[in-house]
């Protein structure tokens, strides 16, 4: 008779192997734990952890709780309450659903339930070790259920090997606490690990309250609220100003229907919705929370939960991407439009990193309460140089009231309001200035507009603010038509590196459409005939030689995605007002007029601030006052 190679594994080994699938460390026993606490309508979670949950993890909540035969059939495989048949994965409505969350948790430690209903007069305890009950009896318990795993992976000591230290394993519990916390902040939660307590959580009355007991009010200070939806899609949360940022993505959290999640479709609106207004390789603080038709997403992808597929991903990409990007282009306190707008409190000083505070950080320094209108544009302006001769690296500013062609309306069929909801306002108003209407002090080092409010000073970087209208003029040109262009008095030649003039002149449709009429005249030299009009001509040889400068060994690559972008933050800054050009007052009262008409004002396209703040009591500690 031939041997048989394939036979059925045995129960225990296959409940070992599911385990590695759903509990891959502690954290995940925790999450998954905590997670059918809240499913069973809990409103205090406690959870505690011994040895970074290796050598204890307890989980009690107040919830429905179960009877006996509940109880039992809860430690079994597959069985669940959330689920009955295959139609029901179509919409799940819940947190857990496949019914193998706490039959893995068991099957790799010692395991003891205790549960009661409100409505039974005594609860029931099971002790379970490697998923086996080893005893069942009646116990004393409130109502609720208390879940205590210990030795995690006993019985499986290879999986201990991949585990990392303690300190690590600690860590990860703290932050599955953190996201459920922010996800449910109508709920409390605990955690105590070795006999101290980590996170201590009250219910809170919203999420902007929530983000504050989590990482202080230093953080929960500078975050604006925001929210938009579409038939089927609502978006709301809280994103940070764009004066701050993080070394990395740590910050950014995203909760869809009340899940936590891991969407690089999400990440990546977010990442563009704050492009140009954050340095690059630096990273926002946003709270997502997205509400979808259940049955447009599938959370039965991953076995923990934490990846979903969505229907139809192009609709949710554009409604997070221009609710962060609208909110963005305006942080001031409200508009007319939007009448319950209000934000949170005043942010913290500007020009210093903000780290999460979990010990409750300082409030940062008050700052001056933007005003709801832009003042009025003046008529069309084009400075010109107050000596005779005219440095060609400090060529004339030149500040063109907005046209039409400036202003681009973008038409998309979202409802952005602000409702009247309470986690959607703050007492106090966002801290974004209205720069024109500070007292001017005067120019610092030739490059910094000094202003003067009542809480403070403010240094405005005059090239970054110019760098900024400059090139969201250029870009909405360029979406409306392509940027205009301002013919020159007299054709100017300029000569080209012959090394890189086939390359120059390989890319001459590129300078084109980025507002050059410019002409090849030989084989190094090329003939200049119009800049873009938001320049002053007399610069426009030398604007011309910066950008052929900065241009790749491989031209301007306009097929890469943001390349015509990167093209006018190049432009924008080689034609802006350089650091060391004095200013008359005229000119800075211009300059901060149209930067205060300008979108995303706060910062240079390429994410530096235009401002940054000393305030009045910083000023006065100084001075011992």
């Amino acid at each position: 008779m031939a041997e048989r190679f394939i036979h059925i594994l045995p129960e225990q080994v296959a409940s070992q192997i599911a385990a590695g699938e759903v509990v891959e460390r502690p954290a995940s026993a925790v999450k998954e734990l905590v997670e059918n606490s809240l499913d069973a309508g809990s409103r205090s979670i406690a959870v505690e952890i011994e040895r970074g949950g290796l050598g204890l993890i307890s989980v009690v909540d107040d919830g429905c709780g179960m009877g006996r035969e509940d109880a039992i059939l809860s430690v079994r495989r597959h069985a669940t309450s959330k689920i009955r048949g295959a139609s029901d994965l179509v919409a799940i409505r819940t947190l857990g659903f496949r019914g193998e969350a706490l039959a893995s948790i068991a099957s790799v430690s010692h395991l003891a339930l205790k549960t009661r209903r409100p409505e039974d007069p005594g609860g029931v305890e099971l002790l379970l070790s490697g998923g086996d009950i080893q005893e069942e009896r009646a116990c004393a318990i409130a109502a609720g259920t208390r879940i205590e795993a210990r030795d995690l992976f006993f019985n499986t000591p290879a999986r201990l090997k991949f585990m990392k230290s303690e300190a690590a394993e600690k860590s990860a519990v703290a932050e599955v606490i953190q996201r459920l916390a922010l996800a449910n902040h109508s709920i409390s939660f605990t955690l105590t690990a070795d006999g101290r307590e980590l996170l201590s959580l009250t219910r809170a009355s919203n999420s902007l309250e929530r983000i504050r007991q989590v990482f202080g009010p230093k953080l929960a200070a500078a975050m604006l609220p925001f929210e938009a939806s579409r038939p089927g899609i609502r978006v709301s949360g809280f994103a940070i100003t764009s004066q701050e940022s993080f070394a990395s993505a740590r910050m950014i959290f995203a909760f869809v229907n009340g899940r936590w999640v891991r969407d690089k479709m999400l990440a990546r609106a977010i990442a563009q919705a704050y492009e140009t207004t954050i340095p690059r390789g630096r990273h926002p603080a946003v709270f997502l929370f997205v509400e979808i038709r259940h049955e447009d997403v599938d959370v039965n992808v991953h076995p923990m939960k934490t990846e979903v597929r969505f229907r139809n991903p192009g609709a949710l990409f554009e409604v997070v991407y221009h609710a962060l990007r609208e909110r963005l282009a305006d942080q001031t306190s409200r508009r007319e439009s939007r009448p319950s707008l209000s934000g949170g409190s005043a942010p913290a000083a500007s020009g210093s990193a903000l780290e999460p505070d979990t010990a409750g950080a300082a409030q940062g320094a008050s700052a001056v309460a933007a005003q709801s209108e832009a003042p009025r544009p003046p008529e069309a302006t084009a400075y010109r140089p107050t000596g005779d001769t005219v440095d060609a690296v400090d060529r004339p500013l030149r500040l063109v009231a907005d046209s039409p062609s400036a202003t681009f309306a973008s038409q998309r069929p979202l409802n952005l309001g602000y409702a009247n909801r309470p986690e959607l306002d703050s007492p106090r108003e966002r801290a974004i200035p209205v720069y024109s209407e500070l007292r001017i002090l005067g120019q610092v080092f030739a490059g910094y507009i000094a202003l003067e409010d009542e809480d403070g000073i403010l240094l405005v970087d005059q090239h970054a603010a110019h760098e900024r209208v400059t090139f969201e003029k250029l870009r909405a040109e360029f979406k409306n038509g392509g940027i205009q262009v301002q013919a020159m008095l007299a054709p100017v030649t300029v000569e080209l590196n012959p090394a890189r003039a086939s390359a120059v002149q390989a890319s001459l449709s590129e300078l084109h459409a980025i507002g050059f009429d410019v002409e090849p005249f030989g084989p190094a030299t090329l003939v200049l005939k119009g800049v873009p009009a938001v320049f002053a001509a007399e610069g426009g040889a030398r604007l011309l030689s910066d950008m052929i400068d900065g241009m790749g060994e491989s031209g301007f690559r306009p097929g890469r995605d943001g390349a015509f972008e990167d093209l006018l933050k190049q432009m924008a800054c080689h034609g802006s007002v350089r650091v060391g050009r004095a200013l008359e007052e005229r000119e800075m009262r211009e300059l901060l007029a149209q930067l205060d008409r300008t979108e995303f004002k706060t910062n240079c396209p390429h994410g530096r601030p235009v401002h940054i703040r000393f305030a009045r009591g910083q000023i006065e500690r100084m001075f011992r006052r």
